[in-house]
């Protein structure tokens, strides 16, 4: 009798090592899926943040982009700014009140994803150097400059962010 219980321990106890073992195992595997979903994630946002700069084609989306991040040069966009480039872009492009917003929009998810335009400026003013002419590209600076002293007088990043922008274009 004795004997037979310890074959039914023996045979307890390595059911529950081989239970303990394959959900180690299964949680191994879980993390590493997690971990190259982690990886594969990195590398799609990476490609994204590439794309939204480097296709970059209609010279409006360059501008809203650098006109909003003028105005996140002093933190948060307020409402206030918000209603001013918007009127200042339907005013410069001629625009309507959802092709404006939908450009605000755009440029706030492109600041967002490259946290500073202001270091792809070049990338991102390409559009405009190849379609604008010299008096369109005066505006463009004019909107940035307007847009800087919506809340306060500008910043020192918001004038290097300016004469950056007016050197890449006074270039082409």
């Amino acid at each position: 009798m004795g004997i037979l219980l310890a074959v039914l321990g023996a045979i307890a106890a390595a059911f529950w090592a081989f239970t303990h073992f394959v959900n180690a195992a299964n949680e191994g595997r879980e993390a590493i899926r997690d971990a190259k979903g982690v990886i594969r994630s990195s590398k799609w946002k990476r490609r994204i943040d590439q794309r939204l700069i480097e296709n970059l084609s209609d010279p409006r989306e360059a501008a809203a982009i650098m006109i909003y991040q003028i105005a996140a040069y002093d933190g948060d966009v307020t409402d206030r700014q918000h209603q001013k480039i918007v009127e200042d872009m339907r005013n410069a492009f001629g625009a309507d009140e959802e092709t404006g917003e939908g450009l605000f929009a755009f440029a706030r998810m492109a600041v967002g994803e490259i946290n500073d335009a202001g270091n792809s400026a070049r990338k991102i003013l390409r559009p405009v150097n190849e379609v604008c002419t010299p008096d369109e590209k005066a505006g463009l600076i004019e909107m940035m400059e307007r847009a800087a002293e919506i809340e306060s007088p500008p910043t020192d990043a918001q004038r290097r962010l300016i004469a950056e922008v007016r050197r890449i274009l006074s270039d082409a």
